[in-house]
């Protein structure tokens, strides 16, 4: 093959790579849950992995990929968290303030994405799973669990690759937070612990 044919075929190649790759900034809209507040002043630790996630993948379906979401995660717990307790306040570790009752701290354990063209469908589709680790005051645990999230969005709305999965991972999100305002009591572990804040505060009282 001649030099004039490689290089035609060459700069396929490379324009057939960057159409595949994904540099994304996560843009999220969470929406404010109504909810009865729990009266408990909850100590949140977002670590740094959490802030700066980033999902990066370089496979030959997938090269550089590159999804930011660390802003999105923050957003959601914000939101949800805020909603969820009568006070909440950012600590640098989980035995740093004795003001609060308990240290939440979430991390993600994993998230995925499916394009329509992997899955043979007309969707966008996102899955988050976060880790949600739960301490008193003094740093020792209370309980540890885990909660996903899905969301999806359809191609006829969502034309570009890049708003179609901004669509399914903001789902996902709002789809998490759900589950964990709604399942926060439900944990065996931390329906125990709010009988004891009860309890404290009803001898104060």
């Amino acid at each position: 093959m001649t030099h004039r044919h490689i290089y035609p075929v060459c700069l396929l190649l490379i324009l057939a790579a960057c159409e595949q790759s994904i540099s994304l900034r996560v843009d999220s809209e969470i929406p404010t849950p109504v909810i009865a507040r729990m009266p408990v002043t909850m100590g949140i630790l977002y670590r740094d992995e959490l802030r700066n996630y980033v999902y990066e993948e370089n496979s030959d379906e997938r090269p550089n990929w590159k999804i930011d979401s660390g802003s999105s995660h923050i957003a959601l717990f914000e939101q949800i968290l805020g909603s969820m307790f009568e006070q909440t306040k950012e600590v640098a570790g989980t035995d740093s303030d004795a003001t609060v009752d308990a240290v939440l701290a979430p991390s993600v354990a994993e998230m995925q994405f499916a394009l329509p063209a992997e899955t043979k469908s007309d969707f966008y589709e996102a899955w988050i799973k976060y880790d949600v680790e739960l301490y008193n005051r003094d740093g020792s645990p209370i309980a540890n669990w885990s909660v996903t999230g899905y969301g999806k969005s359809s191609t006829e709305f969502m034309k570009s690759r890049d708003k179609g999965l901004n669509a399914a991972v903001n789902q996902a999100l709002r789809d998490a937070g759900a589950r964990f305002a709604l399942g926060f009591s439900r944990v065996e572990e931390v329906g125990a612990w709010l009988e004891q804040v009860d309890s404290s505060a009803d001898g104060a009282d």
